[in-house]
């Protein structure tokens, strides 16, 4: 190993088609501004999972980005973290353009290059394969890549919480459950006794329903083809569960959700999908002045169809990046939440034993049969 190196084990996609592979590699030493996190359990995202299987990134890669963990290293510059903190990783941003100098850094004018290229922010490749005397793995995933047991994260990207938590348990606020939940309390603002319809019960739409009860949405309606998650989805605080298949025609649906919320249609709708048609229903859904987040944008190329007509009554349609959650002040708030009984994430969960299981949990994920995987890298924290 070369000087500052760290062995660690990652499990590694070479390409969109062969399955996680757990491999031995060799982790670069911390930058100036970065930390070095011993990675206790990391949860799985569709987005990790879409990334790798539409190619949407540069191969082999070390892919991963709700990972929590114990401060293990720190850069020259680092002065807000000490070793041993505990901390939960999110996504990055630059910290200096327009978007993050006004308080959102979701958007941030290098929010591509920092959370998908697979390497520094100045080009460098931070993994390296033992055979290979040069970096010749993609990393820096969302300058973590926490499908590994050691990562790297910047100060931007990396939170502080208390030790007396749940490491574990924490993992999926740093994506998942934060856009879910962003979405409904940072950019919808939802207000009390109005009406909300949520397409696709997975980790985010069930987040952002736990989201809209705790603003007090007098009308919660949950829609998917799966009636496991359509439960879940009435337990965390739905009011009403549909299932497409129970209707006859697509235009069914929307008229049904629409006399759920008084027959004028929602305030709100949100489509997780990231398929045009329910993207198009979401839209449907709402009434005049009402507003359509998308959250999940489908892969480059997607288009939707919007009828010009149905945009005359004020309504809108927004796209949505991690539901404009500024990581540092919105995860605390979240935890405060759920410590409250108010957010009670933590039931969605099914805990995997050790960084072997990705592959399985892949799998899994592919068959709809977990809802938010977490793998636990570290069972002394379990």
């Amino acid at each position: 190993m070369a000087a500052g190196e760290l062995e660690i084990q990652a499990a590694v996609a070479r390409s969109s088609a062969e399955p996680f592979v757990t491999e031995k590699l060799y982790l670069k030493a911390p930058a100036a501004n970065e930390i070095r996190v011993k990675i206790v359990a990391t949860s799985v995202c569709h987005t990790d999972l879409m990334t790798k299987g539409e190619a949407l990134c540069e191969f082999p890669i070390v892919l991963g980005h709700e990972g929590a963990g114990v401060v293990d290293a720190l850069g020259d510059e680092v002065t807000e973290f000490d070793v041993g903190d505990h901390v939960v990783l999110s996504y990055d941003y630059c910290g200096r353009c327009r978007q993050c100098k006004n308080h959102k850094p979701s958007y941030c004018d290098n929010h591509g290059s920092l959370n998908f290229a697979g390497t520094r922010a100045n080009g460098d490749k931070t993994h390296r394969s033992p055979d290979s005397d040069a970096a010749d793995v993609f990393g820096s995933f969302f300058q973590q890549s926490s499908f590994a047991t050691y990562a790297l994260s910047n100060t931007s990207n990396t939170i502080k919480v208390d030790k007396s938590l749940p490491l574990p348990l924490l993992a999926p606020l740093g994506c998942g459950v934060q856009t879910g939940a962003g979405t409904v309390l940072n950019t919808l603002q939802v207000q009390p006794d109005t009406s909300i319809v949520v397409f696709g019960c997975g980790c985010v739409g069930l987040s952002a329903i736990m989201a809209a009860k705790v603003a007090g949405a007098k009308n919660i309606v949950a829609v998917d083809v799966n009636p496991a998650r359509l439960q879940m989805a009435l337990d965390l605080g739905a009011s009403h569960a549909l299932a497409p298949g129970d209707f006859a025609e697509p235009g069914s649906i929307v008229e049904h959700v629409k006399s759920i919320s008084q027959g004028n249609g929602c305030q709100y709708a949100i489509d997780t999908t990231g398929a045009p048609s329910i993207l198009r229903q979401a839209f449907d859904c709402c009434g005049p002045l009402g507003v359509t987040a998308m959250i999940a944008p489908g892969v480059p190329g997607t288009e939707v169809s919007i009828e010009m007509l149905g945009l005359l009554p004020g309504k809108s349609l927004r796209g949505v990046i991690q539901g404009d959650s500024v990581s540092k002040t919105f995860i605390p708030k979240l935890i405060e939440l759920w410590q409250d009984g108010r957010f009670p994430f933590d039931r969605m969960l099914t805990k995997f034993a050790s960084i072997d299981s990705i592959e399985d949990v892949a799998q899994a994920m592919g068959r709809g049969e977990v809802i938010k995987p977490v793998v636990i890298l570290d069972p002394e924290f379990d």
